[in-house]
């Protein structure tokens, strides 16, 4: 499923919320990859598109007998794929079929659960019911495509969270909230990359950018800084090939391969193409260097330019078949 990642790029938009009568409030996210009737639905999906650091507001709807936000917690990662995963759906359909479906899930590990002070409820929602229709709107008119929008607005004097799983909070609300005021800012948390979660959705972990130009921008950028550091250790001398693997490294004992991705966000995933992974395989030593975090800035003439980063290595690096998930299938007609 293809997510409409607005927020993407915005450090500030780091809030989700979660929907949810569970009694282990803060432990992680969860959510089946497929719902019920076995297609993909956004309110899971989205649990792929956290990262370590974002704040997850939990919104439960028995803990105060009544539906509320009752407090947060923080994601640490990483974000894996649980094979036997078994759940039970809700809302009117889901409670006429009563029964549990066992299928993949994702899960995305959470820590530091604290309750809210002042928890929001429905009253408090009805009281802000005019500046939660701004924010939206505000949203709306910048935002082509879904917002996945935390409260739905069915009649006025009547405001309730959304009916799905996980949906995106964007910050504004967060400021229109006096009882949020003692949320931390998000701050990253370094974690290794783990199994691919599906095309750019992972990043919430790894990102596809829409941008081609800031994709290839980012990409050279993390060639560039991988390129200096073998260098730096030593190499005689690193080729830029680019396929099927990103550079070539001499005097440093063996001939060594390298793969190499980039990300403008904290990457605890990264996407393989079959050829980097029967590559990696068939090669060694080969390794796999992560260059996250890049800064980019948008020139008056429409480029990028890209700075910084985090450069993280895994030598002699070999996929392990077991943290790979596919992301796509060829279907021969």
């Amino acid at each position: 499923m293809a997510i409409n990642d607005w927020w993407a790029g915005d450090d500030n938009e780091r809030f989700w919320m979660e929907i949810t009568d569970r009694s282990d409030l803060g432990d992680d996210l969860n959510a089946p990859t497929l719902n019920g009737a076995g297609r993909e639905e956004w309110g899971y999906t989205l649990v792929t598109e956290t990262r370590p650091g974002d704040i997850v507001l939990h919104w439960h709807r028995t803990l105060l007998r009544q539906p509320a936000l009752v407090g947060w917690s923080t994601v640490v990662g990483p974000l894996a794929i649980e094979e036997h995963y078994t759940w039970t759906a809700h809302g009117t359909r889901g409670r006429e079929r009563a029964r549990p479906t066992t299928g993949q899930g994702w899960r995305m590990p959470c820590t530091g659960f604290q309750r809210l002070a002042q928890p929001v409820d429905k009253r408090r929602l009805i009281e802000l019911e005019p500046q939660l229709l701004q924010v939206h709107e505000r949203l709306s008119q910048r935002v082509r495509g879904a917002l996945y929008f935390p409260f739905m607005f069915y009649r006025p004097g009547e405001v309730r969270a959304a009916q799905t799983y996980l949906t995106k909070f964007p910050a504004a609300l967060v400021d229109l909230l006096p009882e949020l005021s003692t949320l931390r800012a998000p701050k990253s948390i370094d974690t290794p990359p783990t199994r691919s979660a599906g095309n750019k959705r992972s990043g919430g972990a790894y990102r596809r950018l829409q941008d081609p130009e800031l994709r290839r921008v980012i990409e050279l950028h993390a060639v560039r800084l991988a390129t200096q550091h073998y260098l730096d250790q030593g190499a005689t001398e690193v080729e830029e090939l680019g396929k099927p693997y990103d550079l070539r490294v001499l005097g440093l004992g063996p001939e060594r391969h390298v793969e190499v991705k980039g990300s403008s966000v904290d990457a605890i995933a990264i996407e393989l193409t079959a050829n980097e992974i029967a590559h990696a395989h068939n090669h060694k030593p080969t390794d796999l260097v992560v260059v996250d975090r890049i800064e980019t800035r948008r020139r008056d003439d429409g480029g990028y330019d890209a700075t910084g980063g985090h450069l993280r290595i895994w030598e002699d690096w070999e996929p392990d078949q077991q943290r790979l998930a596919p992301t796509q299938y060829r279907y021969p007609l």
